[in-house]
């Protein structure tokens, strides 16, 4: 892969869903993004509430990466709010986009998440649902029958 198309590269950057937002506010709620390089191989993720700020975040991730033999992409990440661990991730260059998803069943407490994210540098696009493990019931994120996905912008740093 070329310098421009690298999974570090076109993930590092500040995201906003600011006009998502502003279409439907009950449904999408107003959220910053900013994903950067904090050391080799090691990706910081961070998202909070455009009402409060980035000290606030509600979301804290260290994400280690390594390429595999076939150009794809494995991260394994750690939670820097409880220490825990998240589950691990795979993810795939096609048609201009990384495509991440969880690698095999992610089990966090009691709930499966199903999750999926894509991103080319000017876009990040996320879904997340979560299931009870045993019963299969919506728990959190957006119902598996309902369609529509998180659509972060870049913007200026």
């Amino acid at each position: 892969l070329d310098g421009m198309t690298t999974w570090e590269q076109l993930i590092q950057g500040h995201y906003c869903n600011k006009r998502q937002a502003q279409s439907n506010p009950a449904l999408w709620p107003h959220i910053m993004l900013r994903n950067s390089l904090v050391a080799d191989n090691v990706i910081e993720l961070k998202s909070w509430y455009k009402y409060q700020s980035e000290a606030e975040v509600y979301g804290h991730f260290h994400l280690t990466f390594r390429y595999d033999s076939d150009g794809n992409v494995h991260t394994t990440s750690v939670n820097q709010k409880t220490g825990e661990a998240a589950c691990p991730w795979v993810w795939g260059y096609n048609v201009g986009y990384w495509w991440g998803e969880p690698d095999g069943d992610c089990i966090i407490g009691k709930n499966k998440i199903l999750s999926q994210v894509r991103f080319n540098g000017h876009v990040y696009l996320s879904r997340d649902t979560a299931l009870d493990n045993e019963t299969g019931e919506f728990r959190w994120g957006k119902p598996l029958n309902e369609s529509g996905e998180f659509e972060f912008i870049r913007i200026p740093d």
